[in-house]
């Protein structure tokens, strides 16, 4: 536990001491990020690949659903997150079923031990852990999950993430408060990071 507190509240004391002591770079950084919703469209043809890409590429997705409710509001920046997300799984699924992919993917313990316990609900219980969801949707075609049930999840899965991160972006926006509306959102990621490895920890016991 210790781990993951310790870089968590050293990461919130930084935001609040640099929104208590220096508002000026509060509002400098706000206004640079606020030019990008000037071209909202190219922003968001970015964006929608880079979290497409996700699935084979370390992107930092919880920044870029943050970024997306900033510059696109909470309903077109948590639909795009989650229409982008989306592919990235259906590219997993495909990629796990037809290539050798998969057999790498399902030699990784963690994701076959935590598909093998939990089941569908392992794409549910994944969605927010870096690293793990997408080596569970590798191997949820290399096992020839149904596509629909699997799509399903995903959608359930993704959409409150989506949402939630959309709306602290918004947050940022709408209030002038974007550095504290960011660390919030390192909240959530963190909370996401350690529940996965508690529930990693807990099956990997049961499987001794």
């Amino acid at each position: 536990m210790r781990s993951i507190w310790i870089p968590l509240v050293v990461s919130l004391l930084v935001v609040i001491v640099v929104f208590i002591t220096n508002e000026n770079m509060e509002t400098a950084f706000t206004s640079t990020l606020n030019s990008i919703t000037l071209y909202k469209q190219q922003y968001a043809w970015a964006s929608f690949l880079v979290l497409a890409s996700d699935i084979l590429l370390p992107v930092p997705s919880s920044i870029v659903m943050f970024m997306n409710g900033f510059v696109l509001g909470i309903i077109t920046g948590s639909l795009l997150s989650l229409g982008s997300l989306l592919l990235g799984c259906v590219i997993g699924y495909y990629l796990g079923k037809f290539t050798s992919l998969g057999l790498n993917a399902k030699n990784d313990n963690r994701a076959h031990l935590f598909l093998e316990k939990y089941g569908a609900m392992a794409i549910l219980m994944s969605r927010g852990i870096p690293v793990l969801s997408e080596s569970v949707c590798i191997v949820c075609g290399y096992n020839k999950m149904p596509f629909k049930q699997y799509l399903a999840y995903n959608l359930i899965g993704y959409f409150p993430l989506c949402l939630l991160y959309a709306f602290c972006g918004h947050a940022g926006y709408d209030k002038n408060i974007f550095l504290l509306a960011f660390g919030f959102s390192l909240i959530i990621s963190a909370a996401c990071w350690f529940f996965g490895k508690n529930v990693l920890a807990t099956g990997s016991k049961s499987f001794k």
